[in-house]
C-alpha cells in the first residue's frame, strides 16, 4: 500500500521531490505552485480543505516571529503558527514533522546544520518529531574556497550564489524557483535522514543509517556526488 504524506504550509513544496519517492504527497498552500512531484490543495494550512488520514505529515510553519533575520520590534506583529501547525498534523497523520528555525518555540528538536552533512553551506534548522531522531555528530562548518557558493555567508552575503549553486548544494535536481530554494527548502540530507528514523519507527527497519540514507557528498564546486 502506498504512504501517504501531507505538505503543509508549502506553496513552492521543493521538499516534494524527496517526500515523493517515501509516498503519495498531497501539498496544501495559500497560493500553491504546481510540480510534478505532488498533488495540490489550495487553502489555509491552519484549516486544510481536506479529508483522510496520512502516515507523515511535514509542515513548515512561517517563522518570522522567531526568526533573527526579523527586526526585534517587529516579531510581535507576526503570529505563531506552531501550535495551529503541532494541531494540525496530529489531527490528520500517525506521524508528523515540523520545520522551524532553532529559536523557535519546538518540543524537544533535533537541529541540523550543512556542516553535520560535509555541506558548503550553514542553513541551521530545528524539527520536532513524532519519532526519536538522534542527533548526528557535529562537525566543523564547511565552506568551499571556490565554486559557485564559495561567498556564501562571508561578509553578510547569506543568500549570494547562483541558484544552480543552491540547487546542488541542497541536493535537489529539478529547476526550483530561486525564491523557494535558496532561503526556504529544507536541504535534501536533512530529509533523508529524518525520514529513514520515521521509516524506522514504523517499520521497524534495522538497516545501518549508511544503507538507510545513502553516501552524500558535496563537491566544492557546490556538485552532489551520491
Amino acid at each position: 500500500m502506498t504512504r501517504q504524506i501531507l505538505h503543509l504550509y508549502a506553496d513552492i513544496g521543493v521538499e516534494d521531490e524527496v517526500l515523493h519517492t517515501y509516498g503519495a504527497v498531497t501539498r496544501v498552500g495559500i497560493e500553491p505552485d504546481t510540480n510534478p512531484f505532488s498533488d495540490v490543495v489550495q487553502g489555509d494550512a491552519r484549516n486544510p480543505p481536506i479529508t483522510g488520514s496520512f502516515d507523515l505529515a511535514v509542515a513548515h510553519p512561517p517563522c518570522q516571529r522567531f526568526s533573527r533575520a526579523t527586526a526585534g520590534n517587529n516579531r510581535d506583529s507576526h503570529p505563531d503558527y506552531i501550535d495551529d501547525a503541532r494541531r494540525v498534523c496530529r489531527e490528520y497523520a500517525d506521524h508528523y514533522i515540523i520545520e522551524n528555525v532553532p529559536q523557535a518555540p519546538l518540543r524537544d528538536p533535533v537541529t541540523f546544520s550543512g556542516g553535520m552533512f560535509g555541506m558548503p553551506i550553514h542553513y541551521p534548522r530545528a524539527f520536532e518529531t513524532s519519532f526519536t531522531v538522534p542527533e548526528p555528530d557535529r562537525s566543523p562548518r564547511f565552506r568551499p574556497d571556490d565554486g559557485p557558493l564559495a561567498d556564501q555567508g562571508k561578509h553578510g552575503n547569506a543568500w549570494v550564489g547562483t541558484n544552480e549553486g543552491w540547487r546542488l548544494a541542497k541536493g535537489y535536481g529539478h529547476d526550483w524557483p530561486a525564491r523557494g530554494l535558496k532561503r526556504h527548502a529544507v536541504p535534501a540530507p536533512y530529509l533523508r535522514r529524518l525520514l529513514y528514523h520515521w521509516l524506522a519507527a514504523v517499520e521497524g527497519d534495522t538497516r545501518s543509517e549508511q544503507q538507510g540514507l545513502g553516501a552524500y557528498h558535496v563537491a566544492t564546486d557546490g556538485g552532489v556526488e551520491q
